[in-house]
């Protein structure tokens, strides 16, 4: 595709954000351009070690979603186990994750008016709003088959049915109960079984169990690198910043049941050990350990940053790097993939939400705790009362931040700085 930088320019001066998404775009439909950067990129000398494995993945992933056959593709929600796809030969494609990749690389403002166009609701959680006008913009691969989960969160299943019904494609919804027993497991195991057979119909792929269960391998050695990067973090001072760390969370749930996935995870757990060896950690003003709950904006705010660099604020660790679930049986891959998708902490009762943040404070040795409240979110931001009392009869303090992590415009980075900056004034 040959690349008019005149009229990349002359759309620019219409629409500042114009210029990234063009240049986004040009790249994300041009294979050679793909290819190229798929081979360029991990042996830039700026990129650091621990990040090559997962830009590898990243840019080979884009490689086979845009330019590859359709047929292997398939939209998912968050928590549809990564594994599952995988280990059938297909390409998972998680539209949430990519509208967070988008809002950093500044995309947010022009997806969101494209939706607005199209009639989106304006009430509707922004990551599906800026998923629909990505969509829509042309930033989203095609797609042979749409699949979610019921938990956690509604709006995702409802988003990805209606993107299947407008392509004329299969839609399957995994029900999901709130309680974890044999029965919940059975239940969720059938319908794994089903969803294997409609993806085969819709794909072409085949269920081979030898690669099913080498998915689960790479899952699991994946996890224990994981689990040994989490140890890691315990250390004071605290060997890694929490900030970026909040960003490469959503990798992890693209990566694993992939070989980058063990890659990526032994890089960033020989990279946290070096540090911790060295006593040389990422973030040299650290006056208080956070325990961070939920999300971060992904769009430029500041926020963050003036957390750790100007305050001393540190984000010890944070709640959805937590790997809630126990080894995968590779015996048995659809049923621990249901238990997967059974256990995570906040399907169900609170109780099991707050006993994971509970355990995380007294573990990272944490001051206090902030709870960034993503304004579509209603099943994070909705347990903020109930969380805060919980805490409070535990003498842990807790700031909520009522934000976006999606879109800019709703981030209110003044009064959020002056919230934050009391709140350390207090632990310090």
């Amino acid at each position: 595709m040959k690349l008019d930088f005149g009229q990349i320019l002359s759309e620019a001066e219409a629409r500042p954000d114009s210029l990234a998404m063009n240049a986004a775009l040009r790249l994300l439909h041009s294979p050679r351009g793909l290819q190229l950067a798929r081979w360029i990129a991990p042996l830039d000398p700026r990129l650091p070690a621990h990040f090559r494995p997962s830009a590898k993945f990243t840019l080979e992933l884009a490689r086979r979603l845009y330019a590859e056959k359709t047929e292997h593709v398939v939209w998912a929600s968050v928590f549809v186990p990564c594994e599952l796809l995988w280990g059938l030969g297909l390409m998972p494609f998680y539209p949430e994750v990519a509208a967070a990749a988008g809002a950093a690389i500044g995309l947010t403002p022009r997806a969101i008016a494209s939706a607005a166009e199209a009639g989106t609701p304006v009430d509707l959680c922004t990551y599906h709003r800026a998923s629909f006008g990505l969509e829509r913009e042309g930033f989203y691969p095609s797609a042979a088959a749409f699949v979610s989960t019921s938990h956690l969160c509604t709006l995702a299943g409802i988003m990805l049915a209606a993107e299947a019904h407008r392509r004329a494609k299969p839609f399957r919804l995994i029900d999901v109960p709130p309680t974890f027993d044999s029965d919940s497991l059975d239940y969720v195991e059938a319908q794994l079984q089903t969803l294997v057979s409609d993806l085969e119909v819709a794909t072409g792929a085949r269920y081979d169990p030898d690669r099913m269960r080498e998915a689960l391998r790479l899952s699991n050695a994946a996890r224990a690198f994981a689990l040994e990067l989490n140890a890691l973090r315990v250390q004071k001072p605290a060997p890694l910043r929490g900030g970026p760390m909040l960003t490469v969370l959503g990798l992890g749930l693209w990566i694993l049941g992939h070989r980058d996935g063990v890659s990526h995870f032994r890089a960033w757990r020989d990279y946290t050990a070096e540090r911790v060896e060295r006593r040389d950690p990422e973030q040299s003003n650290q006056k208080i350990r956070l325990f961070w709950l939920h999300l971060r904006p992904y769009g430029e705010s500041g926020l963050i940053e003036h957390l750790e660099n100007d305050l001393g604020g540190v984000i010890a660790f944070e709640e959805h790097n937590t790997l809630w679930w126990d080894e995968l049986d590779e015996a048995r891959p659809l049923r621990a993939l249901a238990a997967k998708i059974l256990g995570h902490p906040s399907n169900g009762s609170i109780e099991r939400r707050l006993a994971m943040i509970l355990d995380g404070v007294k573990r990272y040795e944490c001051d206090g705790v902030v709870h960034f409240s993503h304004w579509g979110c209603r099943q994070a931001a909705g347990a903020t009362r109930v969380i805060r009392d919980r805490l409070r009869r535990e003498g842990i303090p807790m700031l909520e931040l009522d934000g976006d992590c999606i879109d800019p415009a709703n981030v209110q980075s003044g009064p959020l700085r002056t919230r934050i900056e009391a709140f350390v004034e207090t632990l310090v």
